[in-house]
């Protein structure tokens, strides 16, 4: 592989001889994976110059991360990077070949474990260097229902949050999306239920919708037991939760309806509410 670019390097630069003008002749760009953990299973990246007209897009994929990703990229003193990983099922890409691309999350799916990196860089040299530190884009959500055995009752919980994307900028897009929980553990004395939701731009509509019935023997739904919203995103601008800025952090909550107790847990924090105001 090295030998290779070494080889399409210097065919490349035999047509830009020391008698023609430098300015003509790519910029080669080199992007450093090595900090990008390989549980992204690619990247794509797309630079724009100054005046927001595509300059340059691909597609990194995870075997290539040890290897140093090389392009000749046309020179600009101002180039903007913006990278996006793990752009999967739950991701529509809508390309425009502009600022107006766009990503978003497939209502009802768990978001995909989007990562991002943004970043100026300057390529009106013959080299110019990226290095990837990629910023965490969505939080995994974990949600523990007390003294609730999964097969006891049928529930159905979804989280409601006011934007579903991203331009390919990172500014927020979309309208109002739900990602419904899945059941992924069940103990002893809990059901837990989980799934991720993508970094907002407004707290106030993020809501916990929590709709739950009896479960007969028969296997059919029986009485309505509860069926509420509760305010998480209230509770996570109370608490001073970051959804604004660097990796967003996962979110643990806890229902236990026998003692009216509500318990979030975010960051280096904990907070407890009243489920309901009374029982």
């Amino acid at each position: 592989m090295k030998r290779l670019f070494l080889l399409l390097a210097a065919t490349a630069a035999a047509g830009c001889t020391i008698l023609e003008d430098r300015n003509i002749c790519p910029s080669y760009l080199t992007v450093d994976m090595s900090g990008v953990d390989k549980g992204i299973k690619e990247w794509h990246m797309w630079l724009f110059n100054d005046s927001g007209e595509l300059l340059h897009k691909d597609t990194i994929h995870r075997r290539d991360y040890s290897v140093p990703y090389v392009a000749g990229v046309p020179r600009e003193e101002k180039v903007r990077c913006f990278m996006w990983g793990n752009i999967r099922g739950a991701t529509s890409l809508n390309e425009d070949y502009s600022l107006g691309t766009f990503l978003l999350k497939e209502d009802g799916l768990p978001a995909d474990s989007l990562y991002c990196c943004t970043d100026m860089i300057d390529t009106s040299g013959e080299e110019s260097y990226l290095k990837v530190l990629p910023c965490k884009e969505f939080a995994t959500v974990d949600i523990y229902m007390d003294g609730w055995i999964g097969v006891d009752y049928q529930v159905r919980m979804t989280i409601q949050c006011a934007s579903s994307g991203f331009f390919v900028d990172r500014r927020m897009c979309g309208g109002t999306t739900e990602t419904d929980l899945e059941i992924s553990d069940i103990g002893n004395y809990y059901t837990r239920f989980s799934g991720r939701i993508l970094r907002q731009y407004d707290t106030e509509n993020l809501l916990l919708k929590l709709h739950v019935k009896e479960l007969l023997a028969n296997g059919e739904e029986g009485e309505l037991l509860y069926d509420m919203s509760i305010p998480i995103g209230d509770y996570l601008e109370e608490n001073g939760y970051n959804m604004y800025e660097g990796g967003m952090e996962d979110i643990s909550m806890e229902l236990d309806f026998s003692y009216n107790r509500f318990l979030i847990r975010a960051e280096d924090w904990s907070a407890e509410y009243k489920i309901v105001e009374e029982m």
